[in-house]
């Protein structure tokens, strides 16, 4: 039974986490909606009750829903903590995915999906993908921000500034101001998130 238990709980994990994971690839294939990750702790609002994140071109973003995950890599141990802030809209929703580097605390990877403008004036989802190892590849591209993890309470604070640029959609896009967006003043506190940590220390029981 013990056995049985253990093998439920790492599927669970490899399922949780898998999304994430594949998020880190930047190309098209890899642009899929941020999804729900089922280990997150999270924080909801009603569509109508945002909380300001930050500024987009300017302009105020807020979330109705944040969550966290930590978790640490099997090769280089290294902890990566992963902040996801959704808005819900009318219709769909946009997001902010902004993924830490516990150890060296600093930003390393970026990805905003937000409704934009084709040509026709219509509403649709653009990607706004970025690593802090392939910043050579967009001169135009730049990212900082640091993350404070309470092992305590089990939630995280932090800061991010970023400049990042659309090369999926951006020949669909309406305003040839939607290709690059700039997201400053982004700062979050008390966002609940969980540990991976916590589970195998579980399953070692």
């Amino acid at each position: 039974m013990k056995w049985f238990l253990s093998t439920i709980l790492l599927l669970a994990l490899v399922i949780s986490c898998g999304e994430t994971t594949k998020k880190t690839e930047n190309t098209p294939e890899s642009q899929a909606e941020i999804p729900a990750q089922n280990m997150d702790k999270t924080t909801e609002k009603s569509a109508h009750n945002t909380t300001l994140l930050c500024k987009i071109n300017g302009e105020d973003w807020g979330y109705t829903s944040a969550s966290g995950l930590v978790s640490r890599n099997s090769t280089t141990k290294v902890r990566t903590a992963t902040l996801t802030f959704e808005k819900k809209l009318p219709k769909g929703s946009e997001a902010v995915q902004l993924e830490y580097d516990v150890d060296s605390n600093t930003l390393t990877r970026v990805l905003a999906e937000l409704k934009r403008p084709d040509k026709e004036g219509n509403l649709f989802t653009n990607f706004y993908n970025q690593s802090a190892n392939q910043l050579d590849r967009n001169p135009e591209a730049s990212m900082a921000g640091t993350v404070t993890l309470s092992e305590d309470e089990r939630v995280a604070a932090g800061n991010a500034l970023f400049t990042v640029q659309n090369d999926f959609e951006k020949d669909k896009l309406g305003n040839a101001s939607d290709i690059l967006i700039t997201v400053s003043d982004l700062k979050f506190s008390g966002v609940p998130y969980s540990d991976t940590d916590d589970l195998k220390k579980m399953l070692k029981k």
